[in-house]
């Protein structure tokens, strides 16, 4: 998500034309995706609040083990069937990481 950046919207903006064109990202084909709001005023959408307050709440959990907001949106994360974490990744290469995060995605 960015807001207002034209740094960051330009960036953006390249590499979801790259997305358009062949339809891949380095992780691989997105099912899933809703372009429209990236690059709409958060003032202008409730929705975009939400997702920005969800993000805020995500990356301060893994930046900073702050669980106060983040204990508040995990559970709405997709599982498999199984309860297999699949709406969140936490990406830490090759190290281990017992996270909650990790450990509920079978790392």
């Amino acid at each position: 998500m960015q807001d207002n950046n034209e740094t960051a919207a330009a960036h953006l903006t390249s590499l979801m034309r790259r997305y358009h064109a062949d339809g891949r990202t380095r992780w691989g084909a997105f099912r899933r995706i809703i372009e429209t709001p990236l690059f709409v005023d958060s003032e202008l959408t409730s929705m975009v609040q939400r997702a920005d307050l969800c993000s805020y709440a995500t990356r301060r959990f893994f930046e900073n083990g702050e669980t106060t907001l983040f204990d508040l949106i995990y559970g709405r994360f997709d599982r498999s069937g199984k309860g297999k974490l699949v709406g969140l990744r936490h990406y830490t290469g090759k190290r281990t990481c017992n996270c909650r995060v990790c450990v509920d995605h079978g790392r």
